[in-house]
């Protein structure tokens, strides 16, 4: 996908209000797809911090059918050479996230941004540390549990797709006292119907993936 088809889509804002409906979660299929998410911590998040972050997002998905591979990118080249993954980008198995100080052009209440191009497919999101470590010294939310959430929900506009908010659970697009609550509690999840979605567009992945690996069988014949 070419850059210049990009629209810049700014899915989350979180931007705390205190009023919203009252959140439910379901427990997700067993039956999982894999993702692979190549984080580039461009904010120097602590290692023990992130590492939260990302078994809370982790068992966010898992909770939709949805398994997530993270590798942890570093700066240096030679890292990279040990992580591929850190240069790979294909929607929808293998998915790039950013994790900056702050946005250089968005309003302070924006805790992530997610990029879709017009046929509503993504590979690149941005979450922002200082906006999360504000409202965690405010409300003494734990600061891993909190970023695993935004990170979910980033993640997730990208294999839902366009218009992927809803009135409920962790795709609101507003979260209030109470989702932080439920976060806390392991409470706020993704709905059933946003887990079958996630999990259907991988479909034309895995049927490229069986067919070329037919024809790679059919060759060695």
């Amino acid at each position: 996908m070419r850059p210049e088809i990009w629209r810049r889509c700014i899915l989350v804002g979180l931007i705390l209000c205190f009023k919203g409906l009252p959140l439910g979660a379901e427990d997700g299929p067993s039956k999982a797809v894999f993702v692979t998410v190549a984080v580039h911590n461009r904010a120097d998040i602590p290692v023990n911090t992130l590492a939260q972050a990302e078994l809370t997002a982790s068992a966010i998905f898992k909770e939709a059918g949805v398994q997530v591979h993270w590798v942890n990118c570093e700066s240096s080249a030679v890292a990279l050479e040990i992580a591929p993954s850190c240069r790979v980008t294909e929607f929808p198995m293998n998915l790039q996230l950013t994790i900056a100080r702050r946005s250089k052009s968005l309003t302070d209440s924006v805790f992530g941004i997610s990029y879709l191009g017009e046929d509503g497919s993504g590979c690149y999101s941005n979450i922002f540390f200082e906006p999360a470590e504000e409202l965690h010294e405010r409300l003494h939310i734990n600061l891993g549990t909190l970023l695993g959430h935004v990170v979910a929900h980033e993640i997730a506009h990208l294999l839902l797709g366009t218009n992927s908010h809803s009135d409920t659970g962790i795709m609101r697009p507003h979260w209030n006292e109470q989702d932080l609550a439920n976060a806390s509690k392991g409470g706020l999840l993704f709905t059933p119907a946003q887990g079958q979605t996630m999990r259907e567009r991988f479909a034309p992945s895995l049927r490229r993936t069986a067919s070329a690996f037919v024809r790679a069988e059919a060759g060695r014949d």
